[in-house]
């Protein structure tokens, strides 16, 4: 886990309005925006309700960077009652939020990485390991285009 220093614009290819779309047909909206002096980035994700019926998920994330310790916090809140608290991290030279997840067993890790970033679109991946991080498994793949 490389938690090393970043510069608080990582997430600023993120900032904007769009349109996510998953394997099995679901699609969303995902509105990113910069709050409170510029310094929390509130993510307001949607599932259309086609996608997810009474199901559909709708959750909110705040993204904070700490400019003293040059790192970045995430908290993620849903409508389904999930409550998750994430660290910015690089994996394999990747912006990603992680988290220790003992809830779920002791050597489970959590992770949600951006991959293939380009200005308008990118891969959103939401990953667990069991074993401590050694392997990870994608349990989620939405595809985001730019709205």
């Amino acid at each position: 886990m490389d938690t090393g220093s970043f510069d608080g614009t990582e997430l600023d290819f993120w900032l904007g309005t769009w349109e996510g779309t998953w394997a099995d047909g679901g699609r969303g909206t995902n509105t990113i925006t910069r709050k409170l002096r510029d310094r929390v980035v509130l993510e307001q994700f949607e599932e259309s309700v086609e996608s997810g019926g009474e199901g559909a998920l709708h959750g909110r994330s705040w993204s904070v960077f700490n400019a003293d310790h040059g790192a970045w916090r995430q908290t993620w809140v849903d409508d389904h009652g999930a409550y998750l608290d994430f660290t910015g991290e690089r994996v394999d030279g990747l912006f990603a939020f992680a988290r220790s997840a003992p809830e779920l067993g002791p050597d489970v890790l959590q992770r949600m990485v951006f991959r293939d970033v380009e200005p308008d679109g990118f891969r959103w991946t939401w990953e667990a390991s069991l074993d401590g991080g050694t392997t990870w498994a994608v349990n989620w793949e939405i595809a985001y285009r730019r709205a």
